[in-house]
């Protein structure tokens, strides 16, 4: 009989076991808080759905989408979400599995995250990143004690990880492994910090504070170079002469800094950070003292490959383009210039001109004869010019246009000392410094 007695009790604490299994699985705590979360989204825009459905004041199509939104919320499919991470792991308890993260499957609230995590989220989409690569945590679990082992909750409990380079090296790695991009490395990720923002940069100022003691050789060479790259640019006539997104085209190489959807940038000139990235914690393990961090961080965040993105040749394409352009301008304002007519002039001349174009330039011919059988006699050109000087007093010229006082000398006597010295000039293929009108007393 006792043996019947000590049966049934096993049994019954089994059928317990058996049912507080059911219930556990059928309610687990995730599904708790996922329903919390949908519940907490539907009260938010309620409250908003208030505001916009006002008679006076609201908008009707925002209130009528709203109200979408809440009734689909109402009916909210509850079930485990993740995300698939690109890479292999090792899960916490020691099994080799895909890279996971379920922390949407309670956070489920897509806007509350994005305004959370403005910049970063437009940087590392959820979808692709995860949480956990910047959280820490355990992606793959959905309990919540297991999941929230080891997570770093907010900006204060990050930034308190960089005691050493550790940190800022395992964050970067881990994104090159998580991006898209085939053969992505960890320093090129040097430009964000460890809760995912951009690092900031510091100025090359506070970097020659120290170096210039320091590493001296290295800063001569790059100080008297290319720190004043954006120097010679400024001078380079496409820049001067190109627009705005012409001369930004500039900007990526010529400054660092340099920000693409701003347009903005730090410092010009190809300075300490346009290689070496932000300055931010290197300055910050300096100013602690801690060298050897600076250092590490510095050696294993560099790469020669940021040497390739600005030194390729097809980089200055649209320079070249832009000066074919620039020089096609001006040829076409020559040829405007030489093939100009002739204006009459109050001068009497010993002869009169005509101008012909020609494969051999401009000619002059006399009237009512072949331009090609005559020559033009240049002396008479020549005393045309040398009178004209002589009656204005005109002693020097020093400028493509002849030189006058406007109001001693007409327009159309300065037009045929133009047109005459211009005539000798594609004729003989003399210059101006030759000719006689600058040997006039």
């Amino acid at each position: 009989m006792k043996w019947k007695i000590t049966f049934l009790a096993l049994s019954l604490t089994l059928f317990g076991l058996l049912i507080a299994w059911a219930i556990k699985e059928t309610r687990p705590e995730w599904k708790r808080y996922q329903q919390a979360e949908y519940a907490q989204c539907i009260e938010g825009l309620k409250a908003e759905l208030e505001l916009w459905a006002d008679p006076k004041w609201g908008d009707p199509e925002k209130a009528k989408a709203l109200r979408e939104r809440i009734e689909g919320l109402q009916r909210p499919k509850v079930e485990v979400k993740q995300v698939l991470l690109k890479g292999v792991g090792l899960w916490k308890d020691g099994k080799n599995g895909k890279k996971v993260d379920r922390c949407m499957t309670c956070h489920v609230d897509e806007d509350k995250l994005l305004g959370l995590h403005p910049s970063i989220a437009e940087n590392f989409p959820f979808e692709l990143y995860g949480c956990t690569v910047c959280h820490g945590g355990q992606g793959e679990s959905l309990k919540l004690k297991k999941a929230h082992h080891g997570m770093f909750s907010d900006r204060k409990e990050m930034l308190a990880r960089i005691a050493t380079a550790d940190a800022l090296l395992e964050l970067w790695k881990n994104l090159a492994e998580l991006t898209p991009e085939e053969g992505s490395a960890a320093s090129d990720f040097k430009y964000y910090g460890v809760t995912g923002e951009k690092a900031v940069y510091v100025g090359s100022a506070a970097c020659l504070r120290c170096h210039k003691g320091l590493t001296t050789w290295h800063i001569d060479r790059w100080k008297n170079n290319k720190f004043a790259t954006m120097e010679k640019v400024k001078k380079a006539p496409d820049f001067i002469k190109g627009d705005e997104n012409y001369k930004k085209q500039c900007y990526k190489c010529h400054t660092t800094g340099y920000d693409e959807k701003t347009g903005k940038y730090v410092e010009e000139g190809v300075t300490c950070e346009a290689c070496h990235g932000p300055g931010q914690f290197y300055v910050y393990f300096m100013s602690s003292g801690k060298v050897a961090e600076a250092q590490r961080l510095s050696k294993l965040a560099f790469s020669y490959d940021v040497c390739g993105r600005c030194h390729m040749a097809r980089n200055h394409e649209a320079r070249v383009q832009f000066m074919a352009q620039l020089e096609a301008q001006e040829k076409q304002v020559n040829t405007e210039v030489a093939s100009r007519e002739e204006p009459s002039s109050s001068l009497s001349k010993p002869a009169s001109f005509t101008r012909v174009e020609s494969s051999q330039g401009v000619r002059a011919s006399k009237e009512g004869e072949e331009a090609s059988s005559v020559k033009p006699d240049y002396e008479v050109i020549a005393q045309i010019v040398r009178r004209s000087l002589k009656a204005s007093q005109v002693k020097q010229v020093e400028s493509p246009r002849l030189a006058r006082p406007e109001e001693e000398l007409p327009y159309d006597w300065i037009q045929d000392i133009e047109d005459a010295v211009a005539l000798v000039e594609t004729s003989t293929g003399s210059t101006r410094e030759s000719l006689p009108h600058h040997k006039v007393p």
